[in-house]
């Protein structure tokens, strides 16, 4: 058996030597059909690369704005990183329907991509775009296109349009904050001019002017606490508008915000015991009526001036265009064609050829020298066409 196969292997061998000049012309024959094929009559495509990197103090989540207005405040809100997914959005937006629709209207690529309509068009435009985060972090945006000028142009335009869509992006961001603020701020203004106006009334119809110190030390306690809880609630609209009620961050500063409400009612009920505060309940009614005004308008005053300079910064992040990339590296024209590498997939094509021609010479030797009778008439009867 082991010299049958010897046999045939070697037979394999002398019928490619017996070939080889027929072979030989046959390779050097496809290949200079197949290179000249290529290099009239396939495209050449040329490749331009933009790098980039996200601008320093922005991001493109719209957290960047919000955490701003929150830096110089008592509020913590775990998790939150400017940078967080900013690639992830950044190829997103590249691939995007609306910024590919936008590429082939711009550089008018419908008739360079003949296709049956604008989808198919895009498609096709889409692969010959390429966008990744590199090794060091930076992000590439490699165009291909039909000429070296017009890889680089396209290149840049998708940086350009990039930026301004996050630029538009993160201006609704700062809109949303900015009116969540100001409905804030509207109401605790509101709260206070009511209760100033309650306690001058209950003043004016009891005749009680102060409350004792105690009382006066309990409503600084109650400001204080009021304001903090105040805050928790800032942080926790600030995640429900981040990431939603159901996420598990919301969820836990939720908790969090409930536990400390209830200890601040159980300080009030006297539930709780404090050596500053004095329980509402526990004092005469005249003093208590006193109190709830009075710290009313405390705690509003407090939430006032902490709500103020967050509106603010608002304002600003909303009214502010600044860049949120920075270029490292503009497209620019390339000297030499990325596709099709001619020589490359010339020899390529002319080794599948030579490789089919000598299967046919091999199929036609073994069929010649079979001795199996079925072949034979199959053969021998497969062109003829009457008995």
């Amino acid at each position: 058996m082991t010299e049958n196969k010897n046999f045939e292997f070697i037979d394999y061998f002398v019928l490619i030597v017996k070939w080889k000049k027929f072979l030989i012309s046959i390779f050097l024959l496809s290949l200079v059909l197949s290179y000249l094929y290529i290099f009239f009559f396939v495209p050449e495509k040329f490749d331009s690369t933009a790098l980039i990197i996200p601008a320093e103090g922005n991001d493109v989540t719209g957290i960047s704005s919000v955490m701003k207005s929150f830096s110089n405040l008592p509020i913590s809100i775990p998790g939150l990183s400017g940078s967080e997914g900013t690639t992830d959005i950044y190829t997103t937006l590249i691939y995007s329907r609306t910024s590919i629709k936008n590429l082939v209207e711009k550089f008018d690529l419908k008739k360079e991509y003949v296709k049956d309509n604008i989808d198919e068009t895009i498609k096709a435009v889409r692969k010959d775009i390429k966008a990744d985060e590199t090794e060091k972090g930076a992000y590439e945006i490699t165009v291909r296109a039909s000429s070296a000028k017009k890889a680089a142009s396209m290149a840049n335009y998708l940086v350009d349009q990039l930026n301004l869509t996050l630029i538009k992006l993160n201006t609704a961001k700062a809109r949303e904050n900015r009116m969540f603020l100001e409905k804030r701020y509207e109401e605790i203004r509101s709260n206070l001019i009511l209760s100033q106006e309650s306690l001058v009334k209950f003043q004016k119809k009891s005749g009680l002017i102060f409350a004792e110190e105690q009382a006066k030390t309990s409503i600084e306690a109650y400001t204080k606490l009021e304001s903090e809880l105040f805050a928790k609630q800032i942080e926790l609209s600030v995640l429900h508008k981040l990431f939603g009620k159901d996420a598990p961050r919301s969820q836990e500063a939720t908790i969090a915000y409930d536990e400390y409400k209830t200890k601040l009612e159980d300080l009030k009920r006297g539930k709780e015991k404090s050596e500053l505060i004095l329980p509402i309940d526990n004092l005469p009614q005249k003093t208590m009526t006193y109190l709830r005004y009075f710290s009313n308008i405390e705690i509003n005053k407090a939430l006032l001036e902490f709500i103020i300079p967050l509106y603010e910064q608002s304002k600003f992040e909303e009214q502010k265009s600044i860049p949120y990339i920075q270029i490292i590296d503009y497209g620019i024209p390339p000297v030499k064609k990325s596709y099709p590498q001619r020589v490359l997939f010339a020899i390529l094509v002319s080794i599948v050829i030579s490789s089919i021609v000598l299967i046919g010479l091999i199929l036609q030797t073994k069929i010649k020298n079979t001795e199996n009778d079925k072949i034979r008439y199959v053969v021998s009867h497969f062109f003829k066409f009457r008995n």
